[in-house]
């Protein structure tokens, strides 16, 4: 008996997961009105990482959009005081967005301003930018 309500829980979870998964696939795809000729990329961050090139571009150009080689250097370009050079080898992806969107969650004494008004696929992108990041010596 037991195992037929096991059978049956699980059965009903799988069900509730894959369904979860198609509604939220549905609200997160844009309708064909977002196609429209001229307009930005409307295609979710999901899609756009399956492109890491184009995402790698993305972020650079915010990278250098907010004028963040003021601050920090990549390569040598930029300011050396903060240098991210293999920054993605050691934070990961939450860390990073943290650091963007609000660095006084993660250093409460830092003068580092907060990026919190980026809209969240320039943070994703910028994010994915940085992780790639990476000390090619390691």
């Amino acid at each position: 008996m037991r195992e037929k309500i096991a059978k049956g829980v699980a059965l009903i979870t799988g069900l509730l997961v894959v369904g979860g998964a198609f509604l939220f696939g549905a609200l997160q795809s844009p309708g064909p009105e977002a196609a429209v000729a001229g307009a930005p990329d409307a295609r979710p961050t999901e899609e756009r990482l399956q492109a890491p090139d184009t995402v790698l571009a993305e972020g650079r150009r915010v990278y250098d959009e907010q004028n963040c080689a003021l601050c920090h250097s990549i390569a040598g370009e930029g300011s050396p005081r903060s240098p991210l050079d293999g920054v993605g080898d050691r934070l990961d992806a939450e860390e990073l967005r943290l650091w963007v969107v609000d660095p006084q969650a993660v250093d409460p004494g830092v003068r580092k301003p907060a990026y919190d008004d980026l809209p969240e696929d320039e943070v994703e992108v910028l994010v994915a930018y940085l992780q790639s990041l990476t000390d090619p010596n390691s």
